[in-house]
C-alpha cells in the first residue's frame, strides 16, 4: 500500500513537471514598445534624437546578446555607430534598461517629407538566433526661404534714356516648395514699366530657383547714380500659410553727356539754299570727345551731308555749327522739326550715337519778297522799254 503511494505520488510529480514545460516559453521575444523623436517635424540641419524603448515580453525567459541596428538614408545619417549592444534583456529588467538612444543629422539641404528608419533587433538564447525588425518614419519639414540676386542687366551698363531688362533670380533654400509665387518691383528715380511690374512666377522647388525679367527705364534727364529698387515676392508654401520676402537692389546709372540743340538763324523760305548756325549744348554729365554731327534729313530740309567735328565738349558747354540747309519748295509755314545725329566717345573710349530734335521756322515769303525774287524779270523789261524807246527817238 505504501508503495503504491509512492508511485502514485511519483506520477503526479511527474505530470506537474511536464505541465510546467508545456506552459514555459521555448525563446524568448524582444519587441519595440515606443520610440520618441526629439522634433516633430525635424528641420533641415537639426540633430535628431531618437530613443527606442524594447521589451522582452516573455515573463520567464531573457533575451541575450542584445543588438539593435539602424537603416537610414538620404537626408538622414546616423552619427556615431549604427549598431547598439546589451548583454542581456529580461521581462522584469527596469524600463530604461530597453532603452537605445541614436543621434540623426539631417542634412541642411533636406527637403520636406517623410523618411523612413529601419530597425532590427538581434538577440539569441542558448545559441538560439532571434530577431525583429520595424520601419519608423520622420518628417521633415520647414518652409520656403529665399534669397535673391541681380542675374543680369541688359544693357549691362545703364545710362540716362536707356532701358534696361534686369533679370532677378529667385533661390528657394528653404526644404518646402512655394506655390503661386509672384515678384512685384518698385523703383524710384528710375522708372519700371507698369505693364511688367508684376511677373508671375509660379512653382519654385525646394532648393530650386526661377528668374522673373523687369523693364527698368532711365529717364533721359536723370542724374547718375545709384537708385533703390524694391522686389516683392509673395507665394504660398505646402502648408497653404502666405509667405512673403523682400528685397533690396541698388540700379546704377552710369555717367553720360546728353545734347540740346537749337537754331538762332533767321527763319527760312521755301525753296531757298541758306547757311545756318546751330548751337549743340551737352547737358549731360560726362564729357563727349570726337564728336561727330551732321543734319537729320527730315523733310523738308536737306543738306549735302556735311559733316561737322568737336574734339571735346564738356558738360555745359555749347559749340556752333554751321550748316548749308535747302528748302524744299513745297514747305509749309511754321515750325518745322528736324534734328541733328550725333556720334561720340566716352572718355573711357566707349562710343555712342545720339540725336537732338530741334525746330526751325519756315516762313512765306511776302510780297515785296516775292517782287524781289524776280527782279530779273523787272530788269529785263526796263531794259526792254529802254530799247523801245530809243528805237522810238531815233525814228522821230
Amino acid at each position: 500500500m505504501e508503495i503504491m503511494a509512492r508511485k502514485t505520488a511519483l506520477i503526479a510529480f511527474a505530470l506537474l513537471l511536464i505541465a510546467g514545460f508545456s506552459f514555459a516559453s521555448v525563446n524568448p521575444k524582444v519587441q519595440l514598445q515606443n520610440y520618441s523623436i526629439s522634433s516633430v517635424p525635424a528641420q533641415p540641419g537639426e540633430v535628431l534624437k531618437l530613443t527606442l524603448h524594447m521589451k522582452s515580453v516573455e515573463s520567464d525567459n531573457c533575451a541575450e546578446r542584445v543588438a539593435v541596428t539602424l537603416a537610414v538614408s538620404y537626408p538622414l545619417s546616423v552619427r556615431g555607430p549604427d549598431t547598439q549592444y546589451l548583454d542581456s534583456l529580461c521581462f522584469r529588467d527596469p524600463e530604461t534598461k530597453g532603452d537605445f538612444t541614436f543621434y540623426l543629422p539631417v542634412d541642411n539641404l533636406a527637403t520636406s517629407g517623410t523618411y523612413p528608419i529601419s530597425v532590427s533587433t538581434a538577440y539569441e538564447k542558448r545559441f538560439t538566433k532571434l530577431s525583429e525588425s520595424n520601419t519608423l518614419n520622420v518628417q521633415v519639414g520647414g518652409s520656403p526661404e529665399f534669397i535673391s540676386s541681380v542675374a543680369s542687366s541688359s544693357p549691362a551698363d545703364i545710362y540716362p534714356g536707356d532701358t534696361a531688362q534686369l533679370t532677378v533670380n529667385f533661390q528657394n533654400t528653404g526644404a518646402s516648395t512655394a506655390q503661386s509665387a509672384r515678384a512685384t518691383a518698385q523703383a524710384e528715380g528710375v522708372e519700371v514699366k507698369w505693364a511688367g511690374s508684376t511677373q508671375n512666377i509660379g512653382q519654385i522647388s525646394a532648393h530650386g530657383s526661377a528668374n522673373a525679367v523687369f523693364s527698368i527705364e532711365a529717364p533721359k534727364n536723370l542724374k547718375a547714380g545709384g537708385y533703390p529698387l524694391s522686389i516683392t515676392l509673395n507665394y504660398v508654401g505646402e502648408d497653404r500659410a502666405n509667405g512673403t520676402a523682400t528685397f533690396g537692389f541698388t540700379v546704377p546709372v552710369k555717367m553720360k553727356a546728353d545734347f540740346e540743340a537749337k537754331t538762332a538763324s533767321p527763319d527760312l523760305m521755301p525753296g531757298q539754299k541758306k547757311e545756318t548756325q546751330v548751337t549743340l549744348t551737352n547737358t549731360g554729365t560726362e564729357e563727349a570727345r570726337k564728336v561727330e554731327v551732321r543734319i537729320k534729313p527730315l523733310f523738308p530740309f536737306s543738306t549735302d551731308g556735311t559733316v561737322r567735328y568737336i574734339d571735346s565738349l564738356k558738360p555745359g558747354e555749347s559749340q556752333n555749327l554751321t550748316y548749308v540747309i535747302t528748302v524744299d519748295k513745297d514747305a509749309t509755314s511754321g515750325a518745322q522739326l528736324t534734328g541733328l545725329l550725333i556720334d561720340f566717345e566716352t572718355p573711357q573710349g566707349k562710343k555712342f550715337s545720339d540725336s537732338a530734335n530741334f525746330a526751325m521756322p519756315v516762313r512765306l515769303p511776302t510780297l515785296a519778297e516775292e517782287l524781289v525774287s524776280y527782279w530779273y524779270v523787272f530788269a529785263l523789261l526796263a531794259a526792254g522799254a529802254i530799247v523801245a524807246f530809243g528805237k522810238r527817238m531815233k525814228k522821230k
